[in-house]
């Protein structure tokens, strides 16, 4: 019978440490993914991604848009605007910006009503500085850029009440004097905005709109994800706690079942929190090399991951990573501490016994 018990005892002992396992990094994970600061810090560095991006779409669009009029090849100089777009950023704009982004995404994923949910964008200091030198600027390396017109044309035409941007330069004009007149239009189209003028700047943008839910079944589908992320997320949230309630409960059945002295329990209890911990420091330690090699054998499309994204992406799945390995890393480190005492104690107390 003693031997029977012994025997059951190290069944649970075995699914003490599964469930620990599973419950010190889920709940860790939980705790992680729970907490927007993580979002926020790993997307500091947006910057660099948004100065990137917008000249290679610049030059994607007017090198699309020429070549539909037969004309020459643009010379775009995107290095250069690269220049002109990190002037025409306030600092701290787009940080402040993917802060916000990240609230509304944590204020829906914590019981927030999607109905009424909308993404707000500060633009004041974005269009303050779009007005002045630095929107000129960005301005000036668009036009030069622009081929010339091949065919005579009226700059009346050119340059009409519903055009903003030419689609080619007319000979004999010079180039400031298109730019001027092109950064003036431009300022008049954002000012006669409602969007932007309407709230001082703020632009809000419904996420679920119910005119466009109604004739969108992508925007339906995404609205139906969300709700089931929405409850997952507060499913993990209030209830992932309780995952440490099965290997409490295999600790209390291995102690009902076989232990009968001090020096048992600190063997039963101090073996398997032992194994357990390093267990889970071994995973623990290869776990970002798995993570990076992963990461480095994914296939991307360089036409649309440029290497800023990939490497945002890379730093966001690292924050999250990093973050929970610390967790886990002293929670794991508190258990080893534990086995070693209750092992210490086994060998201790059966001394004392012995003698």
């Amino acid at each position: 019978m003693r031997g029977c018990l012994r025997f059951l005892a190290g069944v649970v002992a075995i699914g003490f440490v599964m469930t620990a396992v599973l419950a010190l990094f889920l709940t860790n994970l939980f705790a992680v993914m729970a907490d927007r600061e993580v979002f926020k810090e790993s997307l500091a560095d947006l910057d660099q991604l948004v100065v990137e991006a917008v000249p290679a779409f610049v030059a994607q669009t007017l090198e699309e848009q020429a070549r539909e009029r037969g004309l020459a090849p643009i010379n775009l100089d995107e290095a250069l605007l690269q220049e002109s777009m990190a002037t025409l950023l306030p600092p701290g704009w787009i940080e402040a910006q993917a802060d916000t982004a990240v609230d509304t995404v944590y204020d829906l994923l914590e019981g927030g009503d999607l109905e009424n949910a909308e993404l707000t964008i500060d633009t004041t200091p974005l269009l303050d500085r779009f007005r002045g030198q630095p929107g000129l600027e960005v301005v000036d390396n668009i036009v030069t850029s622009l081929p010339p017109c091949t065919q005579p044309i009226n700059p009346a035409e050119l340059l009409g009440p519903n055009v903003t941007i030419p689609a080619c330069l007319p000979p004999g004009i010079p180039t400031n004097q298109v730019t001027q007149e092109v950064h003036t239009r431009l300022v008049q189209a954002l000012d006669s905005n409602p969007q932007l003028t309407s709230d001082f700047g703020l632009v809000r943008i419904p996420l679920f709109p119910p005119e466009q839910e109604a004739q969108n079944a992508e925007l339906i589908q995404a609205r139906e994800q969300l709700l089931r992320l929405q409850r997952a997320f507060t499913l993990a949230q209030d209830w992932g706690w309780l995952l440490w309630l099965l290997p409490a409960g295999c600790l209390l059945l291995i102690a009902l079942l076989a232990v009968r002295s001090l020096s048992e329990l600190g063997h039963w209890w101090g073996w398997p929190l032992l194994g357990t911990a390093v267990f889970v420091l071994f995973i623990a330690i290869l776990f970002p090399a798995v993570t990076t090699f992963l990461l480095r054998q994914t296939p991307v499309d360089p036409a649309v991951v440029t290497t800023t994204l990939r490497g945002t992406m890379v730093r966001l799945v690292t924050a999250v990573t990093d973050t929970w390995l610390s967790r886990v890393y002293l929670q794991a480190g508190f258990m080893l501490v534990l086995g070693v005492v209750f092992v210490l104690l086994g060998f201790v107390t059966r001394s004392n016994r012995a003698y």
